[in-house]
């Protein structure tokens, strides 16, 4: 059986897609998270004025 350049090529570009994907989900993540940690340390630090 002959090798099938395009498929191989579909398949480059596949998976490049789903790599940006992932790297764009794991940005979102850290992004979220670093929101999180921002929104709970500031809510601790207005506790502490308050008192």
């Amino acid at each position: 059986m002959d090798p099938n350049p395009l498929s191989d090529r579909e398949k480059a570009l596949e998976n490049q897609w789903i790599r940006e994907k992932e790297k764009q989900m794991a940005k979102d993540r850290a992004a979220k998270a670093q929101a999180a940690k921002d929104a709970s340390s500031k809510g601790q630090t207005s506790n502490q004025e308050a008192k």
